[in-house]
């Protein structure tokens, strides 16, 4: 459990509310998670993914997002507006040519 290696990592026992704070959800929202009765949202899957990596999908046996795409959606606001173009010009350019055959 991630919960777990997290705080081994700190190197002493911490609360279940420094690890919400840790990942920025509320105590009450974490113990749901982890007593199994709620599954985290969408968003909040992403946020564990980059907090603690892809496995987060697997712990809730879910599929994996495409990493080509989990890369390109991490890292869409670094891109400057041009080279956001050059990017949908370049899919777009691709699915065009593969409706074309």
């Amino acid at each position: 459990m991630n919960f777990l290696k997290w705080q081994a990592k700190q190197g002493k026992r911490k609360t279940l509310e420094e690890f919400a704070a840790y990942i920025g959800i509320s105590r009450p929202l974490v113990n749901m998670w982890m007593n199994g009765n709620q599954k985290p949202g969408t968003n909040n899957i992403k946020l564990l993914a980059d907090l603690f990596g892809m496995e987060v999908y697997d712990v809730l046996d879910l599929p994996r997002p495409d990493p080509d795409l989990y890369f390109i959606e991490n890292n869409w606001i670094d891109l400057k507006p041009d080279q956001r173009k050059a990017v949908r010009e370049t899919a777009e350019k691709y699915l065009t040519n593969k409706k074309g055959k």
